[in-house]
Formats: C-alpha cells, sequence, structure tokens
C-alpha cells in the first residue's frame, strides 16, 4: 500500500523546514496580532502566543529541529514562564518541537494525537515520539483557560485534516488558530492515514464556521494570516471539487477518465503551492474519487 501524494507533501514541507534551519537561519519572526495574542512566523509555520503577566501559552511546536529556537522566541515576548503548549493536530510540522518545550510546560492535545504520536506511522514513515514529547494533558470536547485577561477556549472538531485537529480561539483579542483544515489561499486536504478525509474535511469545516466571529483572524498553520471569508472560500472550493467528482462517478467514468480531464486544473491556485503541481492534483482528484466511489488501492 502506497502513501497518498499528500503523505509525501507533508515529508516534503517538514525538510524544507530542516533545510531552512540549516542553511538560512533568519530565527522566528514575531508579527503582533491583537491584544496578548503574538504569531511566531519561521520556517513555514505559524505558532501563535498569548504572552503576559499570567506567562506564555503556545499554539503548536513546529519542527524538532527548530524546537530551541521557537522557545527562544517565545521567551523574548514575556519574562514570564511557559504555561501550557496546546497542538492543533499530530503532524510532525505542529508537534514535533513537544519534546523541547515540555520540559518547561505540558502540551494539551486531543486525545488521540498522543496515541497516534506514541504509535507511529508505517505508511507515512513517521516514527513513534519519544515518551517525553507525548502530550500529559489531553481531551475530547473543549477546554478553556483563562490566562492573559483572556479566555482561550480549546475545541475539538470532527475528524477533518486528521482525527485529533483542535481549533483554539482567543476570545478578546477575536483571533482564532485553525492548524491544518485551512490552509492559504484557501482549500486544506484530509489526510486518511491519520483519520482525515476529503470528505469528512467539508464536514468539519461546517461545523467549525458557524463558531467563527466576524472580524476574527484566523491564524493557519502555515502561510499567511487569514480571514472568516477565506475559510468559507476553502469550504466552497471543496465542495465544487466534490461535485465534480460526483457527478463523474454518476455518469460512470472510471478514475483514469477523470483524471485525464484534469478536472481541478480551475483549482490550482486555490490550493497550497506544494500541492499545485499536476501530479499532486491528480491526487486530488483520486482521494475525492476514492471517497465517493471507494476502489481498492
Amino acid at each position: 500500500m502506497r502513501a497518498s501524494i499528500f503523505g509525501v507533501a507533508i515529508a516534503a514541507l517538514l525538510l524544507t523546514c530542516v533545510v531552512a534551519a540549516e542553511t538560512a537561519d533568519p530565527g522566528f519572526t514575531a508579527v503582533p496580532i491583537a491584544q496578548s495574542v503574538t504569531v511566531l512566523q519561521g520556517y513555514e509555520c505559524n505558532i501563535a502566543a498569548s504572552a503576559g503577566d499570567d506567562g506564555i501559552v503556545l499554539v503548536d511546536t513546529c519542527g524538532a529541529k527548530v524546537a530551541d529556537k521557537l522557545l527562544v522566541a517565545a521567551q523574548r515576548l514575556s519574562a514570564r514562564p511557559l504555561r501550557f503548549v496546546i497542538n492543533t493536530h499530530a503532524h510532525g510540522d505542529h508537534s514535533g518541537g513537544d519534546a523541547v518545550l515540555q520540559k518547561h510546560a505540558p502540551v494539551i492535545a486531543h486525545h488521540t494525537v498522543r496515541k497516534r504520536m506514541a504509535a507511529g506511522n508505517e505508511v507515512t514513515g513517521d516514527k513513534p515520539s519519544s515518551p517525553e514529547a507525548l502530550p500529559v494533558i489531553t481531551f475530547d470536547g473543549e477546554v478553556i483557560l483563562h490566562l492573559n485577561e483572556e479566555e482561550i477556549r480549546l475545541l475539538t472538531l470532527p475528524p477533518g485534516h486528521t482525527d485529533g485537529d483542535v481549533v483554539v480561539f482567543f476570545k478578546n483579542a477575536n483571533v482564532v488558530c485553525v492548524g491544518d483544515v485551512f490552509m492559504p489561499p484557501a482549500a486544506s486536504f484530509g489526510d486518511r492515514w491519520y483519520g482525515g478525509g476529503a470528505l469528512r474535511l467539508i464536514d468539519s469545516l461546517e461545523f467549525l464556521l458557524p463558531q467563527i466571529p466576524e472580524g476574527a483572524k484566523i491564524v493557519p498553520g502555515h502561510g499567511k494570516i487569514s480571514t472568516r471569508a477565506d475559510i468559507v472560500r476553502g469550504l466552497e472550493v471543496l465542495k465544487r471539487m466534490k461535485a465534480v467528482v460526483e457527478s463523474a462517478v454518476r455518469a460512470g467514468k472510471t478514475l483514469p477518465q477523470l483524471t485525464a480531464e484534469r478536472p481541478f486544473d480551475q483549482w490550482r491556485g486555490s490550493v497550497p503551492a506544494w500541492s499545485s503541481s499536476d501530479k499532486s492534483l491528480d491526487g486530488w482528484v483520486k482521494n475525492f474519487y476514492r471517497e465517493i466511489s471507494p476502489q481498492p488501492d
């Protein structure tokens, strides 16, 4: 059984982080967003931080190779200690720095994040995480932290990008950290090797959108700070992709026939740049087709 094109893409993204760290080291750049919330940007990662009199809360930890640099950047935001670290999901470019950061503060994540990190994934080549990297606080549903004059709400989403997606709402700052359920410029993907899926991601976004306030600043795991309207557009793109494949299946088209028509080329500018090649777009078609008209691998 072969890893999907998206598994390969994640590995490529992680490699990009490592190469950037080793060849040109600009470090993390602190970008103030609103009130106590700053985004630390670097190594292809967006790490949201709430810093104030009560200490520092981080959302995600980027990759293991840059964890020490992330810690230094976070400590520049406040003389107060690191209090909590939150994982939005289990992928290594969001949880890879957990072992380093958890020496200073507990990591919080969904139950399945700890399980997937502990088990690793043979298909994607992800090795089991060390015991010290595993989140020590896990939950399902929601958790609210009250720190830095902020209400920080951790909300479990239905399986979408993965089966452990958590979105973090900074209520007073009106900032929402969405991990990888949304990727600029519009559409993310569902990783079936981590319990997600294309159709599941549509359902997950439909669950999430009504809970995002108007005017909220959206912090995706990668890429530019976005808006609620950007997520709306991403959901619409995914729905239109789904409709195209459903129509093809109803017409009796095989996957090779549909792929040859290049139906997703129209959305090349709506998916992340690293996932916009002809081969990658073929992967998007295959994933939708697989879920709508299941075929053996």
